[in-house]
């Protein structure tokens, strides 16, 4: 650090005494900003850019002056090389190569979610008490049919009616259900 003319000594916050100073140095760094921008785009993802100006800016407010930096734009770009080497040691202690952003297909599905507990929750209700509605056999017959797979065949049987009678009680069984407004179980 003998080019800048001045030593670093980071501490987590900026002694108060230093804040004149901090701010007579970015203003003489200001104007090389876009050499910076360009230096740091040709050594470095121009995503990322921005992110390490904002590091080199956080750097030298983080920095404890002992004197006066004599060479600004030397200072500047030995704060950015490092900064720089520090990223590339994070990245590569981190494995950031082998990290791909979690996007919103990669997601997975939580089918366990609150709302939907919730809104499963209150369809049943719904539905429980749709079926109520409906007459004690259309019931026995919708249940049998649905959940417990029972054929329509094996149902006019048991309720000594026609194929075509336990048709037209599952039809109103499943006309009422489709009315039923709170159904829509989709968040």
């Amino acid at each position: 650090m003998p080019a800048s003319g001045g030593q670093l000594h980071f501490h987590p916050a900026a002694d108060r005494r230093n804040q004149p100073r901090h701010a007579q140095l970015l203003d003489r760094m200001l104007p090389y900003e876009p050499q910076l921008r360009g230096y740091l785009r040709h050594r470095w993802a121009a995503s990322e850019t921005d992110d390490c100006v904002q590091d080199v800016y956080l750097r030298l407010l983080q920095c404890e002056l002992s004197r006066t930096v004599e060479f600004p734009k030397r200072y500047l770009f030995q704060v950015a090389n490092a900064v720089m080497v520090d990223r590339r040691r994070r990245a590569r202690s981190r494995c950031a190569s082998l990290h791909r952003e979690l996007t919103h297909e990669d997601h997975p599905h939580d089918d366990r979610s609150p709302l939907r507990i919730l809104l499963a929750r209150e369809a049943a209700q719904a539905a429980q008490a749709a079926l109520n509605t409906l007459p004690a056999r259309t019931r026995d017959i919708i249940f049998a049919t649905r959940l417990e797979s029972a054929s329509i065949k094996s149902m006019a049987a048991r309720y000594g009616i026609s194929i075509s009678a336990v048709e037209k009680h599952i039809g109103r069984a499943l006309r009422t259900l489709s009315a039923t407004p709170t159904l829509d179980t989709s968040p």
